[in-house]
């Protein structure tokens, strides 16, 4: 299974397509179980708020204050979302819980569309947590019957001592790591979410031994009820009690029914604070405050218990059940996990994510003695062996102090389109692995494979988490670096396929490529009519839902839209120029590194590293139905080969001036949006 080079590796159970088609069936509603669940009781207490009458329990002088049934069930609802966007092991008994307070809590919930809305969403979540739950017991225990026997982990079947250092292991056993630390974060971080919880109540209850203070101390009045502002805010006046000018006050009371201007309001005066008689200090905000911001600090205080206890188990010594699978990289360089004997190219079981790495190190013993596992970035002599040619780049040509560094660019600068090719198709094909304990154990995985991603040494051992992650959605056949290394393959093949130079070879014509004006001037101006529409119409109130909520999801809708809709390109003599939705940028040839069109999208990379991109379906339609025509692939073609070839480059200057009427009508757009926005909150 491996080649001839690799290191001592044991033979492992392999994982088949029979095999991976049960843990499948076993898994069905893995992917129904994510942290999206938390968007559920979202949902719900959105419905809650709009169909619920206040409910409210109020004194003899009218003031009112939420009822503790109704507090606790809301509350009850933020912590269910907590609790399922953490994850945590127990989740499946959360919906039940909360379902058995909102239902039989006094005043909880009231009208019968809330109350059967809560069976039905809490009894969903119910059934696909525990279905899950199930699945994966089921799924672990197929992988505990097919892994058995175990056999020695690498380092052990290679004769030497394990690189991961444990708390137990004598000082000096190994060369010193960047160790998987506790979890002190997590339980430092989690001790202050308890300190600041328990600050929040014991805040309340100095605040209300104030209140109380003062209301012994304070001199009733009666006053005379004025205007209620939008916020239900009410003025009240008053004769303070030692005499003087007439006095007013602002009430932000919760009344049971409001005061009409012109009736009496019975008020409570100590100096300078005033408020009305009934409206005592409440206690249970900061309560239930202090109760939320406690719920994440436990869980952050289990998850540290939890990752203790799997620190304190022998792991990564002796042997371990192992499976033999293949794995390939994905779109975000995480592993996907594919049955042995199936299509290298087939969807991923589930997905690895590499934390800790040892490399197979030729001089990695002790005394250079041979090869030995070390830690990733341990310094061995000869090291430059442990990593392929293609991938340490040209060293030649740079300093010998110079750091490694993590871009290929200087590899496709100066690969030949049959080695940007080879480029590609090695970050999409997939090599064979050992696993050792597999996902939804109790203890890490830990895996075993040859280099497959950009800057892996031929031989990798990585730790991985205990919980099996599930594929990202996306599109199959997308692979590792996918856009990057396409456009460096098809950007090379450009400059191979160029006219030789010659005294008859002609240059590339200077081009200029665009949006249709109407598009361009219109773009920006009918998305802000469109979204101050709605403005108008989604009218709410307080100034976040009014004013800043519309500032800022107005202004990225307006500049997306003219983003899209608003660009030029020209190409001439000094280099390409770019107009978007704002401004307008110029690049030399000398600064442009790559461009083509991969999967509909027009992809043009500086040197530094930046590179902007445009759709090129919406381009290619609404330029033929409203202007010339467009080709992206053949722009893609007339960059690229500008910026590789010196002697190709445009001869003359294209004169005409990039940026209007675009940039005038979206400027004024935007401007003009935020002046309505401010004014029809301020009105």
């Amino acid at each position: 299974m491996f080649p001839s080079d690799a290191p001592p590796l044991p033979s492992a159970a392999p994982l088949t397509v029979a095999a991976a088609a049960r843990w499948r069936v076993a898994r069905t509603a893995w992917r129904l179980d994510g942290r999206w669940l938390a968007l559920l009781p979202v949902a719900f207490a959105v419905l809650a708020t709009a169909v619920e009458p206040a409910a409210a329990r109020c004194n003899v002088q009218g003031v009112c204050r939420d009822t503790w049934g109704s507090a606790l069930a809301g509350w009850s609802v933020l912590a269910e979302v907590v609790l399922l966007a953490t994850r945590i092991r127990i989740r499946a008994l959360v919906p039940p819980v909360v379902l058995a307070l909102l239902w039989y809590l006094p005043e909880g919930l009231v009208t019968p569309l809330a109350r059967w809305s809560a069976v039905l969403l809490h009894v969903l979540l119910t059934v696909v947590l525990l279905s899950a739950e199930a699945g994966r017991r089921r799924a672990r225990q197929q992988l505990d019957e097919l892994m058995a026997p175990p056999v020695p982990f690498p380092w052990t079947a290679a004769g030497g001592p394990s690189p991961v250092p444990f708390p137990w292991t004598a000082a000096g056993t190994h060369p010193p790591v960047h160790r998987d630390t506790p979890p002190a974060l997590s339980r430092t971080l989690g001790v202050l979410l308890l300190v600041v919880a328990a600050a929040f109540p014991l805040y309340g209850f100095w605040a209300q031994a104030r209140a109380d203070a003062a209301a012994e101390r304070s001199v009733r009045v009666t006053g005379t009820a004025g205007t209620t502002d939008r916020d239900d805010v009410l003025t009240v006046r008053f004769q303070p009690p030692g005499g003087g000018p007439e006095r007013t006050a602002a009430l932000d009371v919760w009344w049971q029914r409001r005061p009409q201007p012109g009736e009496t309001v019975p008020l409570l005066v100590d100096g300078d604070s005033v408020r009305a008689l009934g409206d005592d200090y409440d206690v249970s905000g900061q309560l239930s405050a202090g109760g939320l911001i406690a719920l994440p600090g436990l869980v952050l205080l289990g998850t540290a218990a939890v990752g203790s206890a799997r620190r304190a188990r022998p792991a990564f010594e002796g042997s371990a059940p192992a499976l033999a699978v293949r794995v390939r990289a994905d779109a975000r360089g995480d592993l996907l996990v594919q049955p042995l004997d199936g299509p290298p190219d087939g969807p991923g079981l589930w997905r690895l994510v590499e934390r800790d790495r040892y490399r197979w190190a030729a001089a990695g013993a002790p005394d250079e003695a041979g090869p030995a596992w070390v830690p990733e970035f341990h310094k061995t002599a000869g090291e430059e062996a442990d990593y392929p040619d293609l991938l340490r780049g040209h060293e030649d040509d740079r300093a010998e102090d110079e750091e490694d560094y993590d871009d290929c660019e200087e590899v496709f600068d100066r690969a030949t389109p049959a080695e940007a090719a080879a480029l590609l198709a090695r970050a999409g094909r997939s090599v064979p692995a050992v696993l050792y304990r597999g996902p939804d154990g109790i203890d890490h995985q830990l895996l075993v494979r040859p280099g497959l991603l950009h800057g892996d040494p031929h031989w990798v051992a990585a730790v991985v988490a205990p919980a099996a992650r599930a594929p990202r959605l996306s599109r199959r056949t997308e692979r590792y670096r996918e856009r990057e290394l396409a456009v460096a393959a098809l950007t090379a093949e450009t400059v191979a396929a160029a006219p030789a130079a010659g005294p008859g070879t002609a240059p590339v014509a200077a081009r200029r490529w665009e949006m249709p004006a109407p598009l361009r001037a219109a773009a920006g101006p009918v998305a802000a009519l469109l979204v101050a529409a709605a403005v108008v119409l989604l009218d709410d109130d307080g100034w976040w839902e009014n004013l800043v909520r519309p500032l800022w999801i107005g202004s990225m809708a307006i500049l997306a839209c003219a983003q899209t809709l608003s660009w030029q390109m020209v190409a001439d003599r000094h280099g390409l120029r770019v107009a978007t939705a704002l401004r307008t940028r110029s690049f030399r040839w000398a600064e442009i590194n790559a461009a083509a069109v991969h999967r509909n999208l027009l992809t043009i990379r500086l040197r530094g590293g930046r590179e902007f991109s445009v759709a090129s379906r919406p381009a290619v339609w609404l330029a033929g139905h409203f202007g010339d025509r467009y080709d992206p692939v053949a722009l893609a073609r007339t960059v690229a080969t500008a910026a590789h070839r010196p002697d190709l480059r445009p001869d003359r200057v294209l004169p005409d001036r990039l940026g209007g009427p675009q940039h005038l009508a979206n400027r004024l757009s935007l401007v003009g949006y935020a002046v309505f926005t401010v004014a029809h909150y301020a009105l």
